[in-house]
């Protein structure tokens, strides 16, 4: 696992060097402005990170809370509650590790967070923010029927890591020898750990197959508050990090900061700094692999009933969803809730999440791509069986609108 976590670091590498040359001989084509775009992403990363990893001291207290014992009670770790709602890179990593009741624990909970948390806590803000009023409603299918993957996505990887002994780093380091064992963790703790995310997605498909317009505005709502809350917390962050006015006025500030200290050199800013500066070879990277792979992508288009235009969100959203986003206003309604649906589990596979990994776990790699890519397969698969009568339904309603 070290040497392909290697090997892909170094690939990435590779295209940081050719991006930057590419960017000094026209930096708004090609290669050159992928290599930017990924460098420009750390202001986008760092909105909804900084929100979360500010508010984790109040999280952590609500998942021992109450979360935790809930998932106590039928055997599942307590750090899988917390990145079933909050991303791996986005504070889940560092929340988890703070929460689980061992490091095969962690690790899990780390895989839950790459498919699950990454989707609630930024697919559907940023969706909600970027994509016209008028696809909401292909965001919401999309998502909900994405989400009933999740489950699938975490049992390969899981198992994979399993299976082959893997170790893993230990703690939050970008350094540290990759030596841990994955302790506390085997097939029956994570089925345990699987049952409770197994019950929601099994609710929430009977909720989306029965009553699909009151879970569209219900997902649009929550998506619009999560949105406010984090850009929220980010403001006041912000003021006390440069006036002190909360803890002076208050006599307390309970928030993290979210600039490093001496307490913790990876916090929201340094995190996002990490993910964007790796993004910086993905996104040449994967501008490359799109280009090299546009015939044998449009012959796969064809072969499951997709447009162009929709196999190519596919490979964008596998870099990062917010390049899907851009394409979305371009897709028939089908193709946009398939790609998105995809991007549930799939999202940021050879971008943000292949990153963040090569920096902080790079023995997770091929486990997480694994498990990644199945459940985007099949989130494909279930969307056309699930959400097939609503897509008909608001493919109608775009014609008559």
């Amino acid at each position: 696992m070290e040497l392909v976590g290697n090997s892909i670091i170094y690939l990435m590498m590779a295209f940081v060097a050719i991006g930057a040359v590419a960017a000094i001989r026209d930096a708004d084509g090609g290669m050159g402005r992928e290599f930017k775009e990924g460098l420009h992403a750390i202001g986008q990363i760092f909105i909804p990170v900084a929100g979360i990893m500010a508010a984790i001291p109040y999280l952590s207290a609500f998942v021992e809370s109450a979360a935790g014992p809930v998932f106590g009670a039928i055997g599942a770790d307590p750090a899988i509650a917390a990145t079933s709602l909050i991303a791996v890179d986005m504070g889940g990593y560092q929340l988890a590790q703070a929460t689980a009741n061992s490091t095969g624990g962690w690790i899990m909970a780390t895989i839950v967070g790459y498919l699950a948390g990454a989707t609630i806590i930024f697919t559907i803000p940023v969706g909600l923010a970027v994509l016209d009023r008028r696809d909401h409603r292909f965001l919401a299918l999309g998502v909900m029927s994405g989400i009933l993957t999740v489950p699938v996505g975490v049992l390969i990887s899981t198992s994979i890591l399993l299976a082959t002994g893997t170790t893993v780093r230990g703690e939050v380091s970008a350094d540290a020898p990759s030596d841990a064992a994955l302790s506390g963790l085997d097939t029956t703790s994570m089925l345990l750990n699987l049952l409770p995310l197994a019950v929601f997605v099994v609710v929430l498909a009977l909720a989306l197959r029965f009553w699909p317009a009151t879970m569209i505005r219900l997902f649009i709502w929550f998506g619009r508050f999560l949105d406010a809350a984090l850009k929220i917390v980010l403001a006041l962050s912000i003021i006390e990090h440069f006036t002190g006015l909360f803890s002076a006025v208050l006599g307390a500030w309970g928030f993290d900061p979210i600039i490093a200290d001496a307490d913790d050199q990876y916090r929201a800013l340094e995190v996002a700094g990490n993910i964007g500066i790796m993004l910086a070879g993905a996104f040449p990277m994967v501008y490359v692999l799109r280009k090299g792979l546009a015939r044998p992508l449009g012959a796969l288009g064809r072969r499951i009933g997709m447009s162009p235009e929709g196999t190519a969100g596919l490979l964008a959203a596998s870099a990062n969803v917010l390049a899907l986003f851009r394409l979305i206003g371009h897709m028939p309604p089908k193709d946009k809730v398939l790609c998105i649906a995809y991007a549930v589990c799939a999202a940021f596979l050879v971008g943000d999440h292949l990153a963040f990994t090569a920096n902080f776990q790079p023995n997770l790699i091929l486990p997480l791509l694994a498990g990644k890519l199945a459940g985007g397969v099949l989130a494909i698969l279930l969307a056309h069986l699930i959400a097939l009568p609503a897509i008909r339904t608001a493919e109608s309603e775009s014609v008559a609108g």
